[in-house]
């Protein structure tokens, strides 16, 4: 998914949904919502690497990591 999408996603459902504004916002382990972790830092802006499956700053910005 793109940054772009992901943003109309949240405005969309902070405007249907303004409750949600109050909620905590938290990030599943995998598809199956096996576990979930709560997101403590704000956005960064970095590069995944998907052959490696690493985020690192120091190289081409590509990817937006939530936590």
């Amino acid at each position: 998914m793109k940054f772009k999408e992901y943003l109309e996603n949240l405005n969309k459902l902070a405007e249907e949904r303004p409750e949600t504004l109050e909620f905590d916002v938290v990030s599943a382990i995998d598809d199956e919502g096996n576990g979930y972790n709560m997101v403590c830092y704000g956005p960064s802006v970095g590069n995944y690497d998907k052959k490696n499956e690493e985020f690192q700053d120091e190289v081409k910005l590509n990817a937006i990591c939530i936590n």
